[in-house]
């Protein structure tokens, strides 16, 4: 009996070591405290990031706001674009919801911006608010918004993390706009290709096809080819998304020219006289 329970005893304690152990080693694999922190910024910055590429935009600033106190560490912080307060992560006494005002001179100037208690504080004892810092937000050379955030002082690590932290969301607003740019060209584009193609002409093809589907399926099947080899070199796009370049689009000319051979083709101009 006494040996049962010493080897149950021995089995809890070897348990117990390897436990230890195991999370000894997981904690060395994080590296550092330095490795750590660094790890833990860059997570941040992903988990703001998809909100931020839907541009400053309220739905947007709201997804990334509290990502972007998790990255200052403030009490607060607020998204503004030039008219209102888009989006706010607060734990104070309500102060960024007035981040509007704050930022106005920034919005105006460019330039960051230090407020004191004179403007921001409120007054009550367990306030923990009574500075702020508010940076501008930029697109290209256009000031579009501003970052503000609220801290119980201010200081110049403070001010340059602001100052840093909107630059960030500054260069992730720019790629918004790029993409949604790109977007509306690769749409232009596509609609001009497609008024290329006459309406008439395809259903016409088509039409001259069916015929000859029972009467000669050897010239629908060569019709058909051709009518596939037109289409594809007027609507081709080696692009499915947003981020496509313009030299990855078939140029107008190039379409033009598919177009003209199609057209002088001899089983075209055979299709062509068969309608007629």
């Amino acid at each position: 009996m006494i040996t049962g329970v010493l080897v149950a005893a021995g089995v809890v304690v070897l348990v117990a070591v390897t436990m230890l152990a195991i999370r000894r080693r997981r904690h060395r694999d994080l590296g550092t405290s330095a490795d750590r922190t660094t790890f833990d910024t860059l997570h941040t910055a992903s988990l703001a990031t998809p909100g931020l590429r839907e541009g400053l935009t309220e739905h947007g600033a709201q997804r990334a706001v509290r990502h972007l106190r998790s990255l200052l560490g403030t009490a607060a912080v607020a998204l503004t674009d030039r008219s209102r307060t888009l989006a706010v992560d607060d734990v104070s006494h309500h102060h960024a919801q007035h981040a509007i005002g704050h930022a106005q001179a920034v919005l105006r100037t460019g330039v960051t911006d230090v407020l004191g208690p004179a403007v921001v504080s409120c007054g009550s004892a367990d306030c923990p608010v009574r500075a702020a810092v508010a940076s501008p937000i930029v697109d290209g050379d256009a000031v579009v918004g501003a970052l503000v955030a609220y801290s119980r002082g201010t200081s110049a690590m403070l001010v340059r993390a602001v100052d840093e932290v909107a630059r960030w969301v500054s260069g992730q607003v720019e790629l918004a706009a790029a993409d949604r740019q790109r977007t509306r060209l690769m749409e232009a584009e596509l609609r001009a290709l497609r008024a290329q193609i006459s309406p008439h002409f395809i259903y016409n093809s088509l039409t001259a096809v069916a015929s000859f589907v029972r009467t000669d399926p050897d010239r629908a099947r060569d019709l058909l080819l051709e009518f596939a080899d037109f289409t594809r070199y007027a609507l081709r796009s080696r692009c499915r998304s947003s981020s496509c370049s313009r030299s990855s689009k078939t140029p107008y000319a190039t379409v033009w020219r598919a177009m003209t051979v199609s057209s002088q083709s001899p089983s075209m101009r055979s299709t062509t006289a068969a309608m007629r």
